[in-house]
């Protein structure tokens, strides 16, 4: 199971560079890696020459964002602390508008992390369709 929800300023102004907030993400999420994408992988490519029409246009609908270059994140909460990952997105073709976080497995206790960084920063995350 995941949950997903967006990480933005109040005002929808830009977060700032992607190394600010790789570094503030860093700072709430410690040990999170990041990994820059400058254009999508190859076998992502072909793997969608061998969809149906009906999935591509389903994950054209309602998949997550995609656009490159970008920056994936991943970070792991250790067992004893409850488990659970989440996975971070953002563009990084000029300064960051938003972030796509999305939770995995138990994502209990992930809202303190969230409030912990909305103090620190002002970015609020938000769930829903319209986020």
């Amino acid at each position: 199971m995941s949950l997903r929800g967006v990480i933005r300023k109040p005002d929808r102004t830009a977060l700032g560079s992607v190394a600010e907030v790789q570094l503030q993400l860093s700072r709430v999420f410690p040990g999170v890696r990041f990994v820059y994408l400058a254009e999508e992988p190859l076998g992502a490519i072909e793997a969608r020459k061998h969809m149906s029409l009906t999935l591509r246009l389903w994950l054209t609908l309602f998949g997550v964002d995609g656009r490159y270059p970008c920056c994936n994140g991943s970070w792991e909460r250790a067992e004893n602390l409850g488990g659970g990952a989440i996975e971070f997105y953002f563009e990084t073709s000029g300064p960051v508008r938003y972030v796509s976080a999305t939770g995995y497995g138990r994502t209990g206790g992930f809202d303190a992390l969230y409030e912990e960084l909305e103090k620190s920063t002002g970015w609020k995350i938000n769930y829903g369709f319209f986020a």
